[in-house]
């Protein structure tokens, strides 16, 4: 088991208990795919994601459990090139040919696959929540890379003796990498776009709202977090799961926290 998938155990001990933890350890399956990169021909493997369970969410919709989120990607070690589907015809990949072999392309290498796939629909034409979608998942990627590497640097031990703790520890302290603050600041323009877009579904806009509130409190933004919330709050119904959620974000933010949390936190189901 790698460093992440360890992390993502501890973090399951942490947020829901090791019974429920280890009863879900068997539902992720992976399998080791060989994949051939367009363009230039270079073969590549690729450890596929075959399912997975998730058990909760962190308060940006990351599931957590037995599962790798965001789904992994495929992605071409030589050009860059990410696979968002399984199979592309040649026609597809001839219209692709000059975005993935252009400057501006080549030079986001050193970025995450979900980043790239943005980039990619971005400039294919998909529509604005789609793009925002996947530059959320990138969002992922980077916060638990960051996570992880801060494992690394700060190892527990014997995971089994303290492992909730440790998780507790690593994620209290938040993501605060200069990637994760570079893709939630886009995000976060990404999302005032997509809540202000009236032909969207109230409830689309709502989960948008949401989701900024979370941004602006994991960047540290803190009054700009609480204005927001205040305001959505004045939108939902006391007595609904969107509310509670507020409250509960607008009680991270007076506590000034900046720390990774689960949705089971606010429904009072992990005190």
């Amino acid at each position: 088991m790698g460093l992440r998938s360890k992390l993502s155990s501890w973090a399951a001990f942490a947020l829901a208990g090791g019974v429920l933890a280890a009863s879900a350890a068997h539902a992720m399956t992976r399998s080791t795919v060989e994949m051939t990169c367009p363009y230039d021909g270079v073969t590549f493997s690729f450890s596929a994601q075959n399912s997975g369970t998730s058990f909760d969410r962190q308060l940006d919709w990351m599931p957590i459990g037995a599962i790798e989120s965001p789904w992994p990607l495929g992605s071409c070690p030589t050009n860059g090139f990410v696979f968002l589907k399984a199979k592309y015809e040649d026609d597809e990949l001839e219209k692709l040919r000059p975005l993935i072999l252009s400057p501006e392309y080549q030079d986001l290498k050193s970025e995450t696959p979900y980043y790239r796939a943005a980039w990619i629909m971005e400039h294919t034409g998909a529509a604005h929540p789609q793009v925002s979608s996947l530059l959320l998942q990138a969002t992922w990627e980077a916060g638990q890379a960051e996570l992880v590497e801060r494992a690394r640097a700060n190892p527990p031990g014997e995971p089994a003796k303290g492992a909730a703790d440790f998780a507790r520890r690593i994620m209290a302290e938040g993501t605060t990498g200069e990637r994760y603050r570079r893709y939630a600041n886009e995000l976060l323009a990404r999302l005032a776009v997509d809540a202000a877009d009236t032909t969207r579904s109230a409830e689309a806009r709502t989960v948008d709202r949401l989701l900024m509130g979370e941004m602006l409190r994991r960047l540290g933004r803190f009054d700009e977090a609480d204005n927001h919330l205040a305001a959505l709050s004045n939108d939902l119904a006391p007595d609904s799961k969107q509310a509670t959620l507020v409250a509960f974000q607008r009680r991270l933010i007076a506590a000034r926290d900046v720390g990774v949390h689960v949705m089971s936190e606010a429904f009072g189901k992990n005190r």
